[in-house]
């Protein structure tokens, strides 16, 4: 890993975050090469006390700290989809920023955002690591949206777990999304999604549906699909 940096505690060469080994990876999407800081198994933060305090109190948990297919797989459709230009997007729990790191290199004037500021702190490393041009990195919690701005992108990749959320993030993408913008979703098959695709045309959307594929962290092949959001025309 290059260089000492205050994010981590480093031991004989290796880093660590808060007493756990930091893993550096790199990872090929469709013929970029990225290289990724984050944790093996962020679930073991929730061992210590303030992330379980967290956890239990505010439902807000340390997973955007690894790495998942989901996010590979919204890459990959963001490289090969068209230029940013220098225009506005947004990416919704960037986590360790790999999505936001490959909107930049796409010409996209990105916005970070995630409602765990240690996640943030992970992906700011990880766009200095890469060269990314990111605009900024903000604390964004989609179940309260900043009033007042709209992006002509919105990245988001694995939100939709837990069912509650479904709604606060299509309420979030509605007053992010600009008139002629289109948000991206994107998903690993999960169970608790497959109504997604009704829930977001009852919320005014028009939804066009992908499937995707990306390896998970032991090289296994994750089917997924991303979700096309436009704003319902009137």
């Amino acid at each position: 890993m290059s260089g000492p940096d205050s994010l981590f505690d480093y031991v004989d060469g290796d880093a660590y975050f808060r007493g756990l080994r930091v893993e550096q990876r790199t990872i090929e999407v469709a013929g970029h090469s990225f290289t990724i800081v984050g944790l093996e198994d962020a679930a073991d933060l929730l061992d210590q006390d303030d992330f379980a305090r967290r956890f239990l109190e505010d439902d807000v948990a340390p997973y955007g700290l690894e790495l998942w297919p989901a996010a590979r797989m919204l890459v990959e459709h963001c490289l090969r989809s068209e230029d940013g230009k220098g225009r506005s997007a947004v990416e919704l729990g960037c986590g360790l920023g790999l999505v936001s790191i490959a909107a930049s290199m796409k010409g996209w004037r990105t916005l970070a955002t995630d409602n765990e500021q240690t996640s943030l702190r992970f992906a700011e490393y990880n766009a200095r690591l890469n060269g990314a041009d990111i605009a900024a990195f903000a604390t964004l919690d989609w179940h309260d949206p900043p009033r007042g701005r709209k992006f002509e992108r919105i990245f988001a990749a694995d939100v939709l777990y837990q069912l509650a959320d479904h709604v606060p993030v299509l309420a979030c993408v509605r007053a992010l999304l600009a008139s002629n913008g289109i948000a991206f979703i994107a998903d690993p098959n999960r169970g608790v999604v497959d109504r997604f695709a009704s829930l977001a045309k009852a919320h005014g959307f028009r939804i066009h549906t992908a499937t995707a594929a990306a390896p998970n962290a032991r090289g296994k092949t994750v089917s997924g699909r991303i979700f096309e959001l436009r704003p319902r025309r009137a």
